[in-house]
């Protein structure tokens, strides 16, 4: 299954069958602390249930005291998770995640000029 992490600076997308990923708190409190911590802008307008439907965490932005394994098959967070481990530099060094605008080439545009 693929999965999409909501975390930035990642490529955001894990095939990995080991790796637990965790969608945001229906909560808005704690929703909101969670949106804070990955400081990404676009996710502040969002509603708590936009943010749990569609928006996934994985467990590598959590502490390991905060995941409990309660079987091989599940894993869950502890209720006051919040995820604290970020990588916020990466993009500084990756000289491919910077983006660039492109510019738009212009089209010769039809002038007519009189002398008068």
């Amino acid at each position: 299954m693929l999965n999409f992490c909501a975390a930035p600076n990642l490529t955001r997308k894990s095939t990995q069958s080991d790796l637990a990923f965790f969608s945001f708190p229906r909560d808005p409190a704690r929703c909101q602390k969670q949106v804070e911590n990955c400081r990404r802008a676009d996710l502040e307008d969002k509603t708590p249930d936009q943010l749990n439907k569609h928006y996934r965490l994985c467990a590598k932005h959590f502490e390991t005291s905060m995941i409990c394994r309660t079987s091989p098959y599940r894993t869950i967070l502890r209720d006051n998770a919040i995820p604290t481990i970020f990588d916020l530099t990466s993009h500084l060094n990756n000289p491919h995640s910077r983006h660039r605008k492109r510019i738009k080439q212009l089209k010769p545009s039809k002038v007519t000029w009189s002398l008068s």
